[in-house]
């Protein structure tokens, strides 16, 4: 059956839309998330349809996931994890692991062949092991998401941190700039302590090539370096990784209506 599918993820940092037919995927949108997550879902999905060319119309089925996912009237709920899964199978069919860095927190998800999940681990959601740390530090740094990545793989004596609490480790941030830490070492040392927290989850889930990074996390390139020197492993990252849970959505949308 031909149409066109939609899904929804609604985050706490940025929501998604994403459109596929059977063919792949045909436009997406990704805005900040608002307070309100039903006014947030219905900018976006009007994002991704401006996008795509189409009307409200011409969608045959929806499906949403995200922390606000429950308020975007889609017509069907999917946990992240399921849906990380299913974007990241229709991607790299050849993954068996997906370390999603989101704003809340991470995952570690193991799956087999057909996207369906094996294993999995959550991070607490006040911990290093988030985007949001990263923005925090670019805050303090006064640099750009977008540079932090290339400015911290300039790093020659990373920065050491001792406490895993985001709170703290903004105001330990602060103290290192204080002692004339370097903005680039800073980074780096942040990158360490994010992907230490990652090999720790790790302990519980048997990761296995081919590994994908997604969420935000994943568009830091210092970062990613971080985590394959932590766990000695190449990570495959997607061309938009942010948008993995709201292509899972639309998979399993389009699969409720085949």
């Amino acid at each position: 059956m031909s149409g066109y599918y939609l899904g929804f993820d609604i985050g706490s940092v940025g929501s998604k839309a994403v459109i596929i037919n059977d063919s792949g995927m045909v436009a997406s949108s990704v805005i900040p998330s608002g307070t309100n997550y039903a006014t947030t879902s219905a900018a976006v999905k009007a994002a991704a349809l401006q996008s795509a060319g189409l009307q409200e119309s011409d969608i045959t089925a929806t499906a949403a996931t995200g922390i606000g996912g429950r308020n975007a009237g889609a017509d069907s709920y999917h946990g992240v994890i399921i849906c990380d899964a299913r974007g990241v199978n229709l991607t790299f069919p050849t993954a068996r692991s997906i370390i999603d860095i989101g704003g809340q927190g991470s995952q570690l998800i193991t799956m087999d062949e057909a996207g369906q999940i094996i294993n999995f681990n959550i991070s607490e959601i006040c911990a290093t092991g988030s985007a949001r740390l990263l923005q925090v530090v670019a805050r303090i740094l006064q640099t750009g998401m977008d540079e932090i990545g290339p400015l911290s793989l300039k790093a020659t004596k990373p920065s050491n941190f001792s406490t895993s609490c985001t709170v703290f480790l903004e105001t330990e941030v602060i103290t290192r700039i204080s002692q004339g830490d370097k903005p680039e070492d800073i980074l780096a040392g942040i990158h360490r302590s994010i992907a230490d927290k990652i090999s720790g989850m790790a302990r519980g889930v048997t990761l296995q090539e081919d590994i994908v990074v997604i969420g935000g996390g994943a568009l830091d390139s210092g970062l990613v370096q971080s985590i394959e020197e932590k766990l000695g492993m190449k990570m495959l990252v997607p061309d938009n990784p942010r948008l993995m849970a709201a292509l899972g959505a639309a998979v399993i949308a389009r699969e409720t209506k085949t």
